[in-house]
This record gives C-alpha cells, sequence and structure tokens, in this order.
C-alpha cells in the first residue's frame, strides 16, 4: 500500500511539472531541480520499498516453499509406513503364508512368555484335532494344503466334536440321521460344512475330489470306525502376539493295544481371524523331536560288566533299547538311585522311562523290572509313580519299548538341572532278581 501511495505521487508530481513548464508560468530553476530531487527521492524509495516487499515475498516464498517440502517428507513417510504396514498386514495373511513363514513365527512366539487367552479352551479343542487325527509330522503342514486323505482324516475328528456334547464345536453343523435313506451313519448340509470348516483351518476347496462323500440333494454322508491309534498332546502352554496364537506341548502316540511313544513337541499355530466365529483359524502344525539334554548320568550300584557287554547308567542315554542299566546289588534293588544331570537348567515336564531289558523278550522275561518309582525333579518336586512291564510274546526290541514305556510326569514344569530317580519296588525275572531299566528321556 505504501509503494502505491509513492507511486501515485510521484506520478502527481510529473503532471504538475508538466503542467507549469508547458503553460510558461515562469517557475525557476531552483524549483525545478527541488521537484526533480524530490521525484528522484520519491523513485528511490519507491525502489528501496519495492525491494524490501520483494524480498518479503521471497522470504514467504521460501517458507511455503520450507514448509511444503517438510509437508512432502511427512506425506511420503506416512507413505512408506502405510506400505510397510500393507506389506506387513499381506505377510500376515494366513491364505497366503508360506511354511517357511510359519516356521518362523512359531519360533518368534516361543521367546514370548505364555499366556492365558479367553480363546484357551477353544485352541485346546483345535489342537487335540490335529493331533487325534494324526495328520501333522516333523515336516509341518499348512492345514488347508494338506492332501485330500489328511484332511479327510482332520475333519473325521471335528465331525465327532460336532456331535459330542462339552466339545466347543457341538451343534456347529446341523447333523441328522441317514434315516435309512443312505449308506451312513448321520448327514449333514454340505452348505454348513463348507463354512465351518473354511473358518476353523482355512478350507477352500470342499470338494467330492477330497474323499467326501456328497449325494445329489446336499448332504454329506459321515461313517464312522473305531480302534484307531491316535496322537495326543500334554501340558499345553499357549503364547500370542497381535496377529497369531501357537499353542505347544509335548505329545504322543498310542493305540489300543498300549503302544506308546514320544512324537515330539507339538507347535500349531492359529491366525487372528475375525471373519471365523470362532475368532481364530488354525493353519499351521509340526512336531518338534526334542527332548532336555542329558549330560551325563550316575547311579548309586552297576552290575559288573561280563561278555563283552557293560551295564552301567551311560546305557540308559545312548538311544539304543537293546543296552541297559542293572543295578549290582543283592535283591531287585530297592533303595538304588539313578541320577540324571542336565546340560543346564531346562524346563522340565517329565522323563520317560522304558522298562525292562528289552534288546529281546527272553532276556526282557529272564531280568527284573521296575514297579514303583520315586521320582525327585528338584525345587520340592517329587512323583511317586506304579509302573508296568509287559512282554506279548513276540516283537524286537523297538515293539518292546513301545509296550514299556513309562511316563512320570508333573503338572507343570519345572526349571531344573538334575534328576534322581529311586526304586521303591521291583519284581525279579523268571531266571534273575537283577531289575533293569533300557533308557531314560526327558522332556
Amino acid at each position: 500500500m505504501r509503494r502505491k501511495k509513492l507511486i501515485i505521487c510521484a506520478v502527481a508530481m510529473s503532471m504538475m511539472l508538466g503542467l507549469l513548464t508547458a503553460c510558461g508560468n515562469g517557475v525557476n530553476g531552483d524549483n525545478q531541480t527541488g521537484i526533480t530531487q524530490e521525484n528522484d527521492n520519491a523513485d528511490e524509495l519507491s525502489s528501496d520499498e519495492e525491494s524490501a516487499v520483494n524480498e518479503e515475498g521471497i522470504g514467504a516464498e521460501n517458507s511455503e516453499t520450507e514448509n511444503a517440502d517438510v509437508q512432502n517428507a511427512d506425506a511420503e513417510g506416512a507413505s512408506t509406513e502405510a506400505a510397510d504396514n500393507n506389506d506387513e498386514a499381506a505377510a500376515l495373511d494366513f491364505r497366503s503364508i508360506t511354511k517357511e513363514q510359519c516356521a518362523s513365527e512359531l519360533d518368534s512366539l516361543r521367546l514370548n512368555e505364555p499366556a492365558e487367552p479367553a480363546v484357551t479352551e477353544l485352541l485346546s479343542e483345535m489342537a487335540k484335532c490335529a493331533t487325534f487325527s494324526r495328520v501333522i509330522d516333523e515336516q509341518g503342514c499348512i492345514f488347508k494344503d494338506m492332501d485330500s486323505y489328511r484332511k479327510g482324516a482332520l475333519r473325521g475328528q471335528m465331525y465327532k466334536d460336532i456331535m459330542w456334547e462339552g466339545t466347543a464345536f457341538f451343534s456347529a453343523i446341523t447333523v441328522s440321521d441317514a434315516g435309512g435313506k443312505y449308506d451312513a451313519d448321520k448327514i449333514i448340509p454340505v452348505d454348513e460344512a463348507k463354512r465351518f470348516f473354511d473358518e476353523v483351518y482355512g478350507e477352500e476347496d470342499f470338494t467330492a475330489d477330497e474323499h467326501i462323500e456328497i449325494i445329489e440333494d446336499g448332504y454329506v454322508m459321515l461313517s464312522f470306525g473305531d480302534g484307531d491309534p491316535w496322537e495326543y498332546i500334554e501340558h499345553m502352554q499357549i503364547f500370542e502376539d497381535d496377529h497369531f496364537y501357537l499353542l505347544t506341548g509335548p505329545a504322543f502316540y498310542e493305540d489300543n493295544g498300549g503302544s506308546q511313544s514320544y512324537m515330539g513337541y507339538a507347535d500349531i499355530l492359529f491366525a487372528k481371524n475375525p471373519d471365523s466365529r470362532y475368532g481364530v483359524t488354525m493353519i499351521y502344525g509340526r512336531y518338534r523331536k526334542e527332548t532336555v539334554k542329558v549330560s551325563n548320568t550316575e547311579a548309586s550300584s552297576n552290575l559288573s560288566a561280563a561278555n563283552g557287554k557293560t551295564y552301567d547308567a551311560a546305557n540308559l542315554i545312548d538311544g539304543n533299547y537293546e543296552t541297559a542299566w542293572v543295578e549290582g546289588v543283592a535283591g531287585v534293588g530297592i533303595g538304588e538311585t539313578i541320577t540324571l544331570h542336565l546340560g543346564e537348567v531346562s524346563d522340565v515336564y517329565g522323563i520317560q522311562l522304558y522298562n525292562g531289558y528289552l534288546a529281546s523278550g527272553d532276556l526282557f522275561e529272564k531280568n527284573g523290572k521296575v514297579t514303583e518309582v520315586s521320582v525327585d525333579f528338584g525345587g520340592g518336586m517329587v512323583v511317586e509313580k506304579e509302573l508296568y512291564g509287559i512282554y506279548y510274546g513276540w516283537g524286537s526290541a523297538e515293539n518292546l519299548a513301545s509296550f514299556n514305556l513309562n511316563k512320570i510326569e508333573l503338572d507343570k514344569p519345572v526349571a531344573t538341572d538334575t534328576i534322581v530317580i529311586t526304586i521303591k519296588n521291583a519284581e525279579a525275572g523268571n531266571k534273575y532278581d537283577d531289575t533293569c531299566i533300557s533308557e531314560i528321556t526327558v522332556y
């Protein structure tokens, strides 16, 4: 505004000077010089003001540019962060997650502290279905990508849960009697089954090609057998982060004949899924064939070596069912002890004791077996248990081991580095009264 006023004054004075000169009013040179100088001063002032205004404008423009740069940088940062979040979300999409990503997530979750989420019972039920149906292994599997045989086994276990009152899946699908119309025990609607399995383990390809008998009027026919072996998890622990749950615990194989074996730690991964009526979807399972390392063993007595064979406590952890520790005192060894020294302080759930001399059926029957033990896990945790020894008249050392696997377990794991086993009672064999144990593992 000041600049405009100065310019207007300068123009007005210039016009007046022109008029006076043109009309010959006798304006003297001094006056003219004064006016000219005034105009020059006005022009100079105008120039200074214009420069100041220009500098102010440039400063403001530079400031606006800097603000715009900052805003652009912020926007770019926000955009990058959003892109990173989108990448993370894409990586966590359970429908496209890989086995390698699942295994990595499981290992990461195991570093967390155990949790007790509201869905604990549900996760346990879903994990039971996965292990009972024997569909997971050491290689790991994504449930929705299993072959048709394994999917059928998993669904079969879930069908049973749907019909068993008190389970998490009871009545999740409408189950009807076949009513003699179909060659089946029960029938369920195909559409309900598709929705249920998609929510529970991400099944996207529920078709007749997967060993499912779908009848023309929209039902799945169910028939059930009995006597199948099973696998199961004990001492379950749950870990979680923002996207997943991990359920883990020692797992075992068992059949109706009493045969048992240790499967390793079962790890089952669940995605938090708000689109499922259960809030979670089971996506991956594996076995970790791990045991707690025993660094060395000692016993209160050992039978002396004979015929090139040794019977000391080192045989208990050599992984060979054909070698055995044999106590070396008179009688069946009541009161004798075995001490297991672990490599480091570890969380221990229990031990597996393979009872008797398992190298052959003949040696098993000739020698003694433990019938009762006391196991001191440390920290005041002592468990007493009766043991069994069984021989069916046939089988290899591995068969005998599976029949004579005894578990001595804690209700909750204990951190320990030493375990002491004491023979409370034992029975002699049909030839010797030497009590034998072939192998011990810690988990």
